[in-house]
């Protein structure tokens, strides 16, 4: 009961004591909502415009293995992690979760054998988003990257991954040559 009654008087007291110093509202906003952010009532996202303190998500990863004559609409797996501020990127299942509604930069490079094709494309919650990234090297004798890139509008927990866009007629190289990064802005 003491702890109770010590919390409380923590919590209305600057109430009482803002409201009798100042009429200012958004005074007693901020105080309210520092008040609820330090007992973990409120959501980070409802502090408004005040998200310089909130961790922006950001990932990198690179493709772990070679991949051969993909079939169509599987889903690339990115499973070295470089950078994954925020956790949103799940190395097992090549998802990046949107922790929160925000705007979000998304890159992918794919590096294929001389003769070779990787056709792939940035999915958004199951749906292709419209841009694709065919690193296709037919009659060449190198080998062949290429790279897209691309800004979306997300909601939290929409989820954002790489697939192929068809069947590959090639390699897809992994390691230093293979990426997929994205960042909210």
């Amino acid at each position: 009961m003491k702890c109770f009654t010590y919390v409380m008087f923590l919590v209305l007291f600057p109430l009482f004591w803002s409201s009798a110093q100042s009429k200012d509202c958004c005074s007693n906003n901020k105080l309210m909502r520092s008040i609820k952010y330090q007992f973990n009532l409120m959501n980070p996202d409802e502090c408004g415009s005040e998200t310089s303190d909130r961790v922006k998500s950001a990932f990198s990863a690179k493709l772990h293995k070679h991949l051969s004559k993909v079939t169509q609409h599987t889903k690339i797996i990115f499973g070295t992690v470089i950078t994954n501020t925020g956790d949103a990127y799940d190395k097992t299942t090549g998802v990046f979760t949107s922790p929160r509604d925000g705007t979000f930069y998304f890159s992918w490079t794919m590096y294929t054998n001389a003769g070779g094709s990787c056709p792939t494309e940035l999915v958004h919650n199951g749906n292709p988003v419209g841009l694709a990234n065919h690193t296709w090297n037919a009659g060449s004798k190198g080998n062949h990257s290429s790279t897209q890139s691309g800004v979306l509008s997300l909601k939290k927990h929409d989820k954002i991954w790489i697939r192929m866009e068809r069947t590959g007629g090639g390699n897809c190289y992994a390691g230093e040559w293979t990426s997929f990064n994205g960042f909210e802005i």
